[in-house]
C-alpha cells in the first residue's frame, strides 16, 4: 500500500490582540502569510471573511500585485481586523481549490487560544503577535 504524502503547510495564520491607533480600540488581527518568500515583490493575499454567530469563515481568494512596485523580499500577506469577537469560535479557512481547514479557537480578553487543529493542515495557526509595521 502506498504511503499517503504529508502535505507541507503553504500558509501561516497569526491571531492576536492589537491596539489600533487609528480607531483607538483593541482589535483581533487575523494575519495570513505565505510560507514561501517572494524575492521580487511583497504580494497581498486577497481574503474574504464572514462571521455567522460562532463561526468565522476566512477564504483565501488569491494573490494581488502591490500598487507600489518597489522591489521587496518577503511573504505574501493578508490581514483582517475584527472588533467584536469574544468567546469560542469555529474557524473555517478555505483556499481557491476548496480545500478547507477547520480550527477551534477561544478569544479571551487578553489572549487567543487555539483549542483544536486539523491533521495535515495547509495552514499553521499561532496566537503569537506579529509586527504590523
Amino acid at each position: 500500500m502506498a504511503k499517503k504524502k504529508v502535505r507541507e503547510p503553504e500558509y501561516s495564520l497569526n491571531i492576536f490582540h492589537h491596539y489600533d491607533e487609528k480607531i483607538k480600540r483593541n482589535v483581533i488581527v487575523f494575519l495570513v502569510q505565505t510560507i514561501r518568500i517572494f524575492v521580487s515583490f511583497r504580494y497581498e493575499i486577497l481574503l474574504e471573511e464572514a462571521v455567522h454567530g460562532s463561526v468565522i469563515d476566512l477564504k483565501i481568494v488569491g494573490l494581488h500585485v502591490p500598487e507600489l512596485l518597489m522591489p521587496q523580499t518577503g511573504p505574501a500577506a493578508g490581514r483582517r481586523d475584527f472588533k467584536e469577537l469574544q468567546g469560542s469560535y469555529t474557524l473555517n479557512i478555505s483556499k481557491q481549490d476548496k480545500t478547507l481547514n477547520i480550527f477551534q479557537i477561544e478569544i479571551l480578553p487578553d489572549t487567543v487560544e487555539i483549542r483544536q487543529k486539523p491533521n495535515n493542515a495547509f495552514l499553521i495557526v499561532s496566537n503569537e503577535p506579529v509586527s504590523l509595521a
